[in-house]
């Protein structure tokens, strides 16, 4: 069953359609610090079992607003079910904070007593897994306070150093470029939930799949596109995990967008993408190169 998404407290980025930039392409992310060895709990049955039973009577989509972004979170999981925020033109163009690197639980949920991942739960000297963000650091340097809140993690999923650093990161620096060049892009991030996924001991689920859904209007018309990744994912494999929205949607049994558009709208833009519409649209505006 779709679960339907909410979009709760958003802030609107207002957009301009002047001074682009040249135009540029990814450089793709080849190397790294070294990736390190996945360690997984050996008892993942019981585990599963236990962290289930823990989170009887929470709630699978239970909603978080930030200032500059948007969440689902899942109880069952320890990871969102969804993040959506707006990147702009504009604020790429002014974008030059540090980013801190200070992890922490959210806010919210640790205010309401309630369950929090913290940023020991997976560190990557013991799990093995990035800290991996759905909404990317570099998407909101525009701000230093925002940036700090894409910490939080709630915006996290544990993603293995290949994905994470290269075969993700390439993906996000691609739709900066996207960005630049349509004005402004709409994005959902996450990952695939599904029963039976690996456990960490501190009962956070690790995803063996995430997507991406962008949605554009440009030329006066709406254009859609996602992408399924996998963790094993390196290198710069986006053209082999485009999909449609609509796949995104039955893979992931989440409704984008539901309640936003006259059906025939949405249908324009979910049913199937074309590389037309993408291609040849990537502008480098970002003020200053983004943090790895």
């Amino acid at each position: 069953m779709r679960t339907h998404i909410l979009l709760v407290g958003l802030v609107a980025l207002l957009i301009s359609n002047t001074g682009l930039a040249k135009k540029d392409t990814v450089a793709p992310r080849t190397t790294s610090s070294k990736d390190r060895p996945v360690v997984l709990p050996p008892n993942q049955t019981e585990l599963a079992a236990s962290c289930e039973k823990g989170a009887e009577g929470l709630s699978e989509d239970y909603p978080i607003a930030h200032r500059a972004y948007a969440l689902s979170y899942n109880f069952k999981y320890r990871v969102s079910n969804w993040v959506y925020y707006r990147l702009s033109r504009e604020n790429l163009k002014n974008s030059c904070a540090k980013r801190k690197d200070n992890f922490k639980a959210d806010p919210v949920l640790v205010k309401a007593k309630l369950p929090a991942v913290t940023e020991k739960d997976y560190q990557g000297s013991v799990s093995g897994f990035d800290r991996g963000h759905m909404a990317p650091s570099a998407d909101f340097t525009w701000d230093a306070d925002v940036n700090k809140e894409t910490f939080f993690m709630t915006n996290m999923s544990p993603q293995t150093v290949s994905l994470n650093q290269r075969a993700w990161n390439n993906l996000e620096d691609r739709i900066r470029l996207w960005t630049c060049g349509h004005g402004e892009l709409r994005i959902y991030t996450g990952p695939i939930l599904k029963s039976g996924l690996n456990r960490l001991n501190s009962c956070v689920s690790v995803p063996e799949q995430f997507y991406k859904v962008i949605l554009s209007f440009k030329d006066g018309k709406y254009k859609g596109i996602g992408f399924i990744y996998n963790q094993t994912d390196d290198g710069d494999p986006y053209r082999d995990r485009a999909v449609s929205i609509r796949q995104v949607e039955k893979i992931s049994g989440l409704d984008f967008f539901k309640d936003e558009f006259a059906p025939a709208v949405q249908d324009s833009f979910e049913k199937e993408f074309n590389w037309a519409d993408w291609d040849g649209t990537e502008v480098d505006c970002k003020a200053c190169p983004a943090s790895p």
